[in-house]
């Protein structure tokens, strides 16, 4: 990747989080009987148009009511609520900057898998069967020693 890409991607994905955070906090304030949290909330991306970033990309998953650890022996209903309003918050630009790091990851590999000739790829394949093989194996292996 150029260095010339990296500012734009920053850009993009800044933009993206902050649509998404603005758009959360419009959603927040709509006085709906729907709650912003528990199984209602979900992210659902499915070719959003205004980050090229995210085109393409498609999952549901639903936000979780959890306190951080311990947290439930020492607070309150009303700060709980508060907590689980801070993460709803979080939750969609989180889980935006998750999948696109992901499709980062797998354009970087991509690139990389690019580079090598196609023997090299050929023994690349092959080392990695391996290696699953060996692994596969060694899992048997402290199954039944247990």
């Amino acid at each position: 990747m150029t260095r010339l890409a990296c500012p734009l991607i920053i850009t993009l994905l800044l933009a993206a989080c902050s649509t998404a955070f603005a758009q959360t906090e419009t959603a927040s304030d709509n006085t709906t009987a729907t709650p912003k949290y528990g199984p209602v909330f979900q992210l659902e991306i499915k070719d959003q148009a205004a980050s090229e970033g995210f085109r393409g990309m498609k999952v549901v998953k639903k936000f979780a009511r959890r306190l951080p650890n311990f947290y439930g022996q020492v607070v309150s209903d009303t700060q709980k609520i508060a907590i689980y309003d801070i993460q709803a918050a979080y939750f969609e630009p989180i889980e935006m900057l998750t999948l696109r790091l992901e499709r980062l990851k797998e354009e970087r590999d991509a690139q990389i898998e690019a580079v090598l000739t196609s023997e090299q790829k050929a023994k690349v394949e092959a080392l990695n069967k391996d290696s699953l093989a060996r692994r596969a194996a060694t899992r048997a292996a402290n199954a039944n020693a247990n």
